[in-house]
C-alpha cells in the first residue's frame, strides 16, 4: 500500500481514516456492556448540535495496518475487562472482514462507568398541578 493506496489487478483503492473510524465506532457500540463512546464530558460539537457518531474513536492507517484508539463508558454490572476485550475483538473482526486490513491493533480506554437506571428513574412521574386556592369571598 504505497501512498495510502491498496493496489490490485483493477487499480488502486484508498480507504480514508474516517471509514475506519466509523466502522470501528459501529462495531464497538454493538458490544453488550458498552454504554457510550467517548469521554464523559461532551465535546463542543455536541454542544453546538453536531453530534459525532464516532466520537471517542481515532484511527491511524499505514501500509495495510490500522491502529485504533477507542474510548468507552461501560455499563455498571458488566465486567470491565471482558467488555474491553469484546470491543477489541469486534472492531478487529470488522476491520479485517469489511475493510480488508490485515494488521489491526485496537487500544481500548475505559473512561467511565455508567450506572444502570433504577425502575424509579425510568418512570416519569408528573405531579398533578395544584388547583388554585379558592379566593376568599370579599364582603361588600
Amino acid at each position: 500500500m504505497a501512498d495510502g493506496f491498496i493496489s490490485n489487478e483493477n487499480g488502486n483503492v484508498k480507504i480514508s481514516d474516517e471509514v475506519v473510524v466509523r466502522v470501528s465506532a459501529i462495531s464497538a457500540r454493538e458490544v453488550e456492556g458498552v454504554a457510550a463512546l467517548g469521554a464523559p464530558a461532551a465535546p463542543l460539537s455536541d454542544i453546538w448540535g453536531k453530534k459525532s457518531q464516532s466520537k471517542g474513536v481515532k484511527a491511524e492507517l499505514s501500509e495495510n495496518t490500522a491502529e485504533v484508539d477507542i474510548h468507552i463508558s461501560v455499563r455498571m454490572g458488566y465486567k470491565i475487562i471482558d467488555v474491553a476485550k469484546k470491543v477489541q475483538e469486534s472492531v478487529r473482526f470488522a476491520l479485517e472482514s469489511y475493510v480488508g486490513l490485515n494488521n489491526v491493533v485496537v487500544n481500548v480506554f475505559v473512561d467511565s462507568i455508567t450506572p444502570e437506571k433504577s425502575a424509579a428513574d425510568k418512570l416519569i412521574i408528573e405531579e398533578p398541578e395544584e388547583a388554585p386556592a379558592p379566593e376568599a369571598e370579599q364582603e361588600e
